[in-house]
């Protein structure tokens, strides 16, 4: 009876031993390309933001609003491209990038990822409605329009580029002490 019992218990231990193992040794081996993938989608739209920019520099600033994950300096001071991570509608963050020259004016902004609902929310990442922010300053920005319906993503697509302004401002002040 004790063996009708053990042996089940045994072999299902058995096979999730040898199942983790080899999920183990498979993500050891994918982790570093998918983080070198990762990390080359990265600087293609860091490009694509500037792409008057020879390199890009990682700034380590503290104060930052909360929405901004990341800033780069481009090395030929053409401008700063900002990380943006903002909340819609739906349950997923939204990641945008912008880019503001150093004349403070928006060169281009990007959605990098949304998970809005299609057709209502997500006219707000594409063009025209997304170029309405480039070459504009954080002044311009207001008189953009939420898109009827879609007024909670219109909003944390415009809160994502206040934020970027605030930061902007934030890294020409530690720019300046430097």
């Amino acid at each position: 009876m004790k063996n009708d019992f053990i042996l089940p218990v045994l072999v299902l231990s058995l096979i999730c031993f040898v199942v983790s193992g080899a999920l183990a040794f498979i993500n050891s081996k994918t982790q570093p390309v998918i983080e070198a993938a990762a990390k080359e989608r990265a600087e293609k739209a860091r490009r694509d933001i500037i792409p008057q920019a020879d390199d890009f520099e990682l700034l380590e600033i503290e104060g930052l609003p909360k929405r901004i994950t990341d800033v780069y300096r481009a090395t030929n001071n053409t401008g700063f491209v900002f990380m943006i991570t903002t909340h819609g509608y739906a349950v997923e963050d939204i990641k945008l990038i912008c880019g503001i020259d150093m004349d403070g004016k928006i060169i281009k902004t990007a959605t990098l990822s949304q998970n809005e609902t299609q057709g209502l929310g997500t006219p707000i990442f594409e063009q025209p409605h997304a170029g309405q922010y480039w070459n504009r300053d954080k002044n311009g920005i207001e008189s953009i329009a939420a898109i009827t319906g879609a007024t909670i993503t219109s909003n944390a697509y415009k809160n994502g580029i206040r934020d970027a302004f605030m930061a902007f401002e934030i890294v020409l002040q530690k720019e300046a002490q430097r």
